[in-house]
């Protein structure tokens, strides 16, 4: 094979595989961008505005505005048992069927870590928030976490 057919071999494979990658990425991922705002909103002392933020687009936000304002309770007096927020990790992001996705994170505060979950579903077009909630049992979820990539070979 003379060099220039190798190089369209080579160029058709990057091309093959870059399409591959970027339909794994699937449909629109609005709710990453809202995640990472909920995150910057919670590190500037702002959770209560972070959870509002969260079912912005849905169209049952009015009937979660009440388990979220609890939540949103919850959330700002972490600052007072936790310490400082000072980042977050994401352990686990998984869509199902391009309709639902599943995020998990590792959130360190001075004190301790917790776990945030996120879950977001995509009736028609649009992603809408579908549940969040936060975790101090954090310690059965990680090794569990650090099983499965054991197991599945996932650095």
């Amino acid at each position: 094979m003379d060099t220039l057919s190798r190089t369209g071999c080579r160029l058709f494979l990057v091309l093959v595989f870059a399409f591959a990658n970027a339909n794994a990425e699937g449909p629109d991922r609005t709710y990453v961008a809202k995640v990472e705002t909920f995150f910057e909103s919670v590190g500037n002392g702002e959770e209560q505005e972070a959870i509002r933020e969260l079912p912005a687009n849905s169209p049952y936000a009015e009937e979660m505005s009440a388990e979220l304002e609890n939540v949103a309770f919850q959330l700002s007096n972490l600052g007072r048992t936790l310490g400082e927020y000072r980042n977050h990790e994401l352990l686990i992001h998984d869509v199902v069927a391009e309709r639902f996705a599943y995020m998990m994170f590792f959130v360190a505060y001075d004190r301790q870590p917790l776990k945030m979950e996120f879950q977001f579903y995509r009736p028609d077009e649009d992603w809408v928030f579908l549940n969040y909630s936060f975790s101090g049992d954090l310690e059965n979820e990680l090794v569990e976490v650090a099983k499965f990539k054991l197991m599945n070979f996932i650095p």
